[in-house]
Parts: C-alpha cells; structure tokens; sequence
C-alpha cells in the first residue's frame, strides 16, 4: 500500500474570483502545475517502494505496516478525499466570491476545528481500540508470533495521520480556490520524503531503542504527514488567513 496525501482538487472546477471559469490560457498553465506536481510525487513515489523493498521486502514487518497504515488510510478517503472536499471547495469558492475573504476565513476556520474535533476523536478511539480493530482487518496474524503485536503498535502511531492529511486537504482547497496551485500539488511529495528520509536515517536507529525497524517507516509517515500541512500554511498566510478556534457560524 503506498502512503500518500490528499490529491489536489481537479482544475477544472476552478473559477475566478469574479464567478466565472478560468480563461484556457491560465486553465491549461494550472493544469500544467498541477501535472508536473503530481508526476513528481509518482517518481519520488516509486523510489519510496524500492528502499522499502530493498529493505523490507515482502516480510511480516511489511505486512505489519500495511494493514496498520490501512485504518488511517480508510478513513482519510472520507474525510480528505471524498465527500469533504467535494463540498467544501464550492461552498468556500462561493463565499469568497461573494462575501470576500473575511467570510471565506471564518467557513475555512469552521471546516478545520470541526475536522480536529472529528477526526480527533477517531484517533484517540483507534488509539484505545487498535488491538480488536487489528484482529478485525487481520486477525490471522495472531498465528506469528508477535506479529499482531507488532501491527497493533505501528497502528497507534499511524492513527494521527488521519487528522493531519484531513486539515492539509481542507488547506489545499482554500489555496486551490484563491487560485494558488503548485505548493497544494507539490505538499504530498512531503509524505514520501518523510518516509525515505526517516528510513535513511531512523532505521539503524530503531533495535537501539527496542524497536523493530519498520517502526521508522511509521514515524516517516507522521513526519511527512506534518510536512505536507506545514508546506502549505505559509502560502495561506500570506494570503490573510489567520486560525480561529471555534465552529459556530
């Protein structure tokens, strides 16, 4: 299973901040951002699977991992991939167009506390219950020795990378809707640069501490998941964005 991030938006549902579609010149120069970006993050991609390969292979340690990273990776499809940004990006784009920025910020500010509240709550739930969710999606591995031990524990490092790509998603909408493109398609190279960076330089690491060596390639996925958020925040800033805590209207 290949790690990543929430994929940017589709350019064609972009619109300008005058309501109306993009002229082709600019569509086809955004398209082209967002392609270059994304083929990128196929390459750096690839190279991930060979160093896991290379090191891993096809072991219990990878076995461990995938299933781990695969609750996570559920449940980001709803929430950084799915329903969310399909209705998000519109309603934000809507705001903005006709209220400006001020009230686009405060739906923004909404959209991200209440995804910290929500997938927060999942985290720390799959965090208590990660042994009978682990024996749910893989209970065979009860039968190797210390391999459901093993995935139990990579799962209850992995959880948090649910919240961090959800808010990342929800930050790529609003910059994909200010008509701001390359560091939203660029941010999930972050999650595969975490990941060979950690395996580079946490591996070796790992049997000092006790731990088993894929440990590293969990805490690559949180580093990157990290990455891919703080990447972008600073492009939002710069456009005015300041967080707010709360979720009333």
């Amino acid at each position: 299973m290949a790690p990543s991030g929430p994929t940017a938006p589709a350019v064609a549902s972009l619109t300008t901040q005058d309501g109306g579609s993009p002229s082709p010149p600019r569509l086809a120069r955004s398209a082209g951002i967002v392609g270059t970006a994304t083929l990128a993050s196929r390459l750096l991609g690839l190279v991930r699977d060979q160093v896991l390969a290379y090191l891993f292979g096809a072991s219990n340690a990878m076995d461990a991992f995938n299933v781990a990273f695969r609750i996570p990776n559920l449940m980001r499809d709803l929430f950084a991939e799915g329903a969310m940004s399909a209705a998000f990006v519109p309603t934000f784009t809507k705001r903005l167009t006709l209220q400006g920025k001020a009230a686009a910020w405060r739906v923004g500010n909404q959209l991200v506390n209440a995804l910290l509240i929500i997938t927060g709550s999942f985290v720390l739930l799959g965090i208590v219950f990660a042994e009978p969710l682990v024996r749910l999606l893989a209970g065979s591995y009860a039968d190797v020795p210390g391999k459901l031990e093993l995935t139990v524990f990579l799962t209850r490092i992995l959880l948090p990378f649910l919240t961090l790509v959800a808010v990342a998603a929800a930050v790529m909408g609003m910059l994909n809707s200010l008509h701001r493109f390359f560091t939203p398609a660029l941010s999930p190279i972050m999650v595969n640069v975490g990941i060979i960076g950690s395996v580079v330089l946490l591996v070796p690491l790992m049997p000092r501490f006790g731990l088993h060596p894929i440990t590293a390639v969990a805490i690559g996925v949180i580093v990157g998941g990290i990455g891919q958020l703080a990447l972008q925040l600073p492009s939002l800033y710069r456009e005015g964005y300041r967080y707010r805590p709360g979720v009333n209207p």
